[in-house]
């Protein structure tokens, strides 16, 4: 008996021993801090014994030093990290193939495709939320001018700009720049008329780049965009002298706080329906070397993967769930601001980078295409040349 009452305390005490739970992420903004303990506290209501012990990485350096970490055969149970990298991270061997948990996992059909990252057609990471792009409007504006409703076509978009214009008010903010933000923004114009990087074509890239010198033409769009990221537009449009801005769901906590006007936000406008949208945000995935594959599985499942941890996302940072449940909950269907941009990710969302090549080729292709919608907005070339050099880049980036 006493060996048993022995056997049994030590079998007490190991099942009440923590276990630490490693997680690398680079956020060091206050909101998305706490966001990440919030989640970890609901982690440990159902996991006591588990710490989650969060390690900062500088966001440049994070993937070099998962690469790093590969090679020694160490790391991190649980990353979070900007998806484009996923590729050559795979490579190097620094995450853990998720398919099998993934393919048993009960809600895996609530996540839309662009968020389930595959490589060679495994499945490596996953987007628990997103970040994606819409139009914000100026209320004030288009009651002024006898626009009743925010545009929900690339032409109804053009007609309301003309009005605005004429009205002595600006039309539309966006990002120009000859980088991965100005290609961000571009993207949704240019899929909307069937532009792919898998099939480039200078036939599915006019239309957008006309648009934009249809917008610069009439003095809706400032030649002055092709040097702006995506922090000046918006701060043009909280001006308020402004009609459209097109820009992120991060931008929201911005205009609630800053903006002395009435606004609202719309999904993307599209001409023939077929326009996507970038899904940015982090990828949660397993580190390949972690010693608790298992518990950071059930760690993703239970916090980034699940309809209270998308929630816990986005009231702490604004992040828009990437569950079709979690987005139909009330507190997305009845937010007027977030509502379009959950539609969107559930409608129109695309995986970021494309997968048509590896990552270094289709961030080249990108910066191609980005260097061409740049130089259209600053009035530099035309659209029918910009394009015709777009095609080209992509080619020769893609090795085609």
């Amino acid at each position: 008996m006493f060996l048993v009452g022995i056997l049994a305390l030590a079998t007490t005490a190991s099942a009440q021993k923590e276990t630490t739970l490693t997680v690398w992420e680079y956020f060091s903004i206050k909101s998305q801090v706490k966001e990440l303990h919030d989640l970890a506290a609901l982690f440990r209501k159902t996991h006591p014994n588990v710490k989650v012990n969060f390690v900062f990485v500088p966001y440049n350096q994070l993937d070099n030093k998962l690469v790093a970490s590969a090679v020694a055969k160490t790391g991190p149970d649980v990353v979070l990290y900007n998806p484009p990298g996923i590729g050559s991270l795979v490579s190097a061997g620094a995450l853990a193939n998720m398919t099998s948990d993934w393919s048993s996992f009960a809600a895996a059909s609530q996540f839309p495709a662009g968020t389930v990252h595959k490589v060679n057609g495994k499945v490596y990471g996953v987007q628990g939320y997103v970040n994606l792009l819409g139009l914000y409007y100026n209320k004030d504006i288009l009651n002024k001018v006898g626009i009743t409703s925010p545009p929900n076509t690339t032409s109804e978009l053009t007609a309301d700009l003309s009005k605005v214009v004429a009205a002595g008010y600006k039309g539309i903010t966006l990002t120009g720049q000859s980088n991965d933000q100005g290609e961000w923004q571009a993207f949704p114009w240019l899929s909307d008329s069937g532009w792919t990087y898998a099939k480039p074509q200078v036939a599915t890239c006019k239309p957008a780049f006309n648009l934009a010198a249809t917008w610069i033409k009439g003095k809706a769009l400032s030649p002055i965009a092709a040097t702006w990221g995506q922090v000046q537009p918006f701060q043009s449009f909280l001006v308020g002298k402004t009609a459209f801005a097109e820009n992120g769901n991060w931008e929201l906590d911005a205009a609630k706080s800053k903006a002395k006007f009435s606004y609202g936000v719309t999904q993307m406008p599209t001409g023939s329906g077929a326009s996507r949208v970038y899904l940015g945000g982090e990828a949660e995935s397993i580190g390949a070397f972690s010693k608790h594959k298992a518990l950071a599985w059930q760690f993703l499942k239970d916090t980034y993967f699940s309809k209270a941890g998308e929630l816990i996302a986005m009231k702490d940072v604004g992040s828009i769930p990437a569950r079709a449940d979690a987005a139909q909950t009330p507190a997305v269907t009845n937010d007027a601001m977030l509502k379009p941009f959950a539609k969107e990710v559930q409608q129109r969302g695309q995986a970021y980078p494309p997968n048509v090549a590896t990552v270094n080729q289709v961030r080249n292709a990108e910066l191609k295409v980005a260097q061409q919608w740049s130089a259209v907005i600053a009035g530099q070339t035309t659209p029918a040349s910009a394009c015709r050099s777009a095609v080209k880049g992509v080619e020769k980036a893609l090795g085609n």
